[in-house]
């Protein structure tokens, strides 16, 4: 194994687990008023 094949790896093992780490946190119970808090803030009428 070559050094870019062992940064490779080591990159996409980073990215599947920060991706596991976000999928596994937006879809907590606890965390769904937030996101439905956040669903239309786009869309508010009001100046911050």
């Amino acid at each position: 194994m070559t050094l870019v094949d062992k940064i490779g790896t080591v990159t996409a093992v980073i990215v599947f687990v920060l991706l596991a780490i976000a999928y596994f946190y937006s879809f907590r119970p606890k965390n769904k008023q937030q996101f439905e808090d956040l669903r239309n803030f786009v869309n508010d009428d009001d100046e911050r």
